[in-house]
């Protein structure tokens, strides 16, 4: 097996052991102490999921290529998707993206920025939907920006 299956077959298994052990019975409460909103309790606006997306670098715009910056707050952005996802702590989730109003969006499920190349001269808007692992949209954020 190369390195690149076993690094893949880690993740994985981390990824398997994470949820297992995040949605045990004990969960947060016990372990902390207190509720937590995965855990029945209200989210508040102190806890609840954030989106910051940051406008595109302005060097890559000249050659057609938007690169977007993003954070999240109280949510941490990995490739792990379904309901029994959305009771890990600390929450997980990705976002949505949307050019120019298309008819679809890709899944951008890492903390990487947002890459956006061969876009024409003209005006351009991204949707960035902020998406827990259940595909429930928590926040969204829309850039406006020119390719000169």
């Amino acid at each position: 097996m190369d390195h690149r299956m076993i690094r893949l077959t880690s993740r994985r298994l981390a990824v398997v052991l994470v949820v297992t052990l995040c949605t045990s019975p004990v969960g947060w409460s016990a372990a902390h102490g207190q509720d937590h909103p995965a855990h029945g309790a209200p989210a508040t606006p102190e806890n609840a999921p954030h989106l910051v997306v940051s406008p595109p670098l302005a060097g890559p715009l000249s050659r057609g290529l938007a690169v977007i910056a993003f954070r999240t707050e109280n949510l941490k952005i990995m490739p792990v998707y379904g309901e029994a996802a959305t009771q890990v702590i600390p929450r997980l989730g990705h976002l949505h993206v949307t050019v120019d109003g298309g008819p679809w969006h890709w899944l951008h499920a890492s903390d990487e920025p947002i890459v956006v190349q061969g876009l024409p001269p003209g005006p351009h808007r991204v949707l960035v939907e902020l998406a827990a692992a259940n595909h429930r949209i928590l926040e969204t954020q829309t850039l406006n920006f020119d390719i000169p």
